[in-house]
């Protein structure tokens, strides 16, 4: 009986041996991952970082004063802390996103090539880095000093933080060197590795444009040659036109692919937030056509009440938000035509040469920024037409009729809303109860892990800025 069982614990272990390397390969687990799926795992966690509503992730509808709250008015006091906001955009954006693209280029810059795949190849590295550039900006515009030159290292935790205005420059070298390898004539990712452009390469060129544009602008106020160059080389090259054209994330009615800020105002099933009585006021007074489309009539035809900023709101006596925001499938856009044609206006009011007079340009914005929406030419000529929206006769001086209405027309894009009131300094947004206006934060304050993970390197930092507060200036800032 022993020597049986002694058979067949062989004959079994045997067998079992036969097939080890299959039975320990964790086919859920794959040992490589095609660069094009790390591609479009990184452009998925940005966009999602950029376009959901969560307030601990995403406070920019609340800082650009689009949004006011209902039960917890904390974020709208400018608390960053206790969520760990920064801290979120921090570990997304360089661990989730650019990590993830990182990782894709050196996967597909390693694949083989011949005469007709090395064209496509070229294309996709160009593509993935026109989408670094975009998310280190956006890390210099949230914080100032940032890790650059040392980050994504896994072998070194402590990465050191670069200048702002170096990585400025530095990253609009990149973009420049990729729209230069760019081929449209070429084809790129498939349409189902790219899911902001679909393949399109021409699409990208335009797109990576309209970045080179919005990063002029940026620099303007402190580098005016670098600037013109920089916008007039863009708008020579092809930025958006029309407003079938934006770079944005097309999203879908099935989880888990529905627009991030439906994912938290519908799926969540709660109630936090309401217009802000900030645009609700600013809308109101010019007699804008796009209320009834950036909002919900809850209060009845032609009623809007914005809640009070920076305090707890009532959600049923308060204005909601509209149909839009509460779609699946609302696009995640993160440049517009209409912010392209703000970006060409700021440049044709400080004299670069944008095809088209400052006014003629402001006009264009206004009116693509209507239609985006769903109104009509008509409507923006109507709108247009008034005392206090005409571009000769609103009030203020240039950067308050441009920044306004650039303002408003960035309602679901919260950072850039922030950002153009940072940049145009806009002088009417309300101030919560024992604040004063100079604390509307500048930049988010640096993360809390890395006050424990990586001290040394965050001290040097907040001391290059003038102190890691919110009131700090990024570098573009300087007025």
């Amino acid at each position: 009986m022993k020597k049986l069982l002694v058979i067949l614990f062989l004959g079994t272990l045997v067998s079992c041996t036969d097939h080890f390397a299959e039975l320990n390969t964790d086919k859920k687990s794959p040992a490589s991952v095609p660069g094009e799926a790390l591609f479009n795992s990184g452009m998925e966690r940005f966009y999602h970082r950029l376009n959901n509503a969560n307030v601990n992730t995403n406070v920019f509808r609340l800082y650009a004063q689009y949004w006011a709250q209902t039960t917890y008015p904390e974020e709208s006091q400018y608390q960053m802390v206790g969520r760990s906001i920064p801290d979120r955009w921090f570990s997304t954006i360089y661990k989730d996103a650019l990590k993830d693209l990182d990782e894709a280029k050196k996967i597909i810059a390693a694949e083989s090539t011949n005469s007709e795949t090395a064209p496509v190849q070229k294309n996709k590295l160009a593509i993935i880095s026109i989408n670094e550039v975009h998310m280190y900006a956006t890390l210099v515009d949230l914080f100032g000093n940032v890790p650059f030159t040392q980050a994504l290292d896994f072998e070194n935790p402590n990465p050191a933080y670069d200048d702002a205005k170096t990585i400025y420059y530095a990253i609009i070298d990149q973009l420049d060197q990729a729209i230069a390898d760019l081929d449209v004539t070429k084809a790129s990712f498939s349409a189902s590795d790219d899911l902001l452009n679909q393949g399109d390469t021409g699409m990208w060129k335009k797109a990576a444009n309209s970045l080179k544009l919005r990063l002029a602008m940026r620099i303007a106020d402190t580098d005016a040659a670098k600037a013109k160059s920089m916008a007039e080389a863009a708008v020579a090259s092809g930025v958006f036109s029309s407003t079938s054209e934006d770079l944005s994330m097309e999203y879908i009615s099935a989880a888990p692919y529905t627009n991030p800020a439906y994912e938290d105002l519908v799926l969540s099933g709660r109630s936090d937030f309401v217009a802000a009585n900030t645009i609700i006021d600013k809308m109101v007074a010019l007699n804008d056509p796009r209320l009834p489309l950036y909002f919900d009539q809850n209060l009845g035809d032609g009623v809007y009440e914005g809640g009070i900023y920076g305090t707890a709101n009532s959600f049923p006596n308060a204005t909601h938000m509209g149909a839009r925001l509460y779609s699946a499938t609302t696009p995640g856009v993160s440049i517009s035509c209409s912010e392209v044609e703000f970006l060409k206006a700021e440049g044709a009011a400080r004299g670069f040469n944008m095809g088209g007079t400052a006014e003629e340009l402001y006009n264009k914005a206004v009116t693509a920024a209507i239609v985006e929406w769903g109104g009509t030419a008509a409507d923006a000529d109507a709108y247009l037409a008034q005392e206090s929206v005409a571009y000769s006769t609103a009030a203020g001086d240039w950067k308050m009729k441009i920044g306004t209405q650039k303002w408003i027309s960035l309602f679901n894009n919260g950072l850039e809303g922030w950002t153009t009131w940072r940049q145009f300094d806009l002088d009417f947004f309300n101030v919560p109860e024992g604040l004063t206006y100079s604390d509307i934060p500048k930049r988010l304050i640096y993360p809390i892990a890395e006050a424990t993970l990586n001290g040394s390197s965050l001290s040097a930092a907040a001391s290059a800025i003038g102190g890691d507060t919110p009131q700090t200036k990024i570098f573009w800032d300087a007025n």
